[in-house]
């Protein structure tokens, strides 16, 4: 079964061109401890200052979750964002 992991969270506008440097180690840390690369996405448009980022992740295993979870635990990229970062499974629909 081919599993896909959305990630999704609210990054400052004011604050997005520092953070975006911080993404991109923190997409590449996620790759070499995993060996899936993501995709880091972003809404084109702000909303009450604030930008809607996301990170995609295609072909995961089920302990995927619980690694990432971790990792994001030490990495200390919460000052980066507001609120949560809200994870989500998805299955391709043909597997079902």
């Amino acid at each position: 079964m081919s599993d896909h992991l959305y990630v999704y969270f609210r990054v400052p506008e004011a604050r997005a061109d520092e953070a975006i440097a911080h993404w991109h180690s923190w997409m590449e840390t996620v790759a070499e401890a995993s060996g899936i690369g993501g995709t880091l996405l972003r809404r084109p448009e702000a909303r009450d200052g604030m930008q809607t980022w996301m990170e995609a992740y295609a072909d995961v295993p089920p302990a995927f979750d619980q690694l990432l979870d971790g990792l994001w635990r030490q990495s200390g990229l919460q000052q980066w964002i507001s609120g949560e970062r809200q994870v989500e499974r998805f299955v391709d629909i043909d597997q079902l």
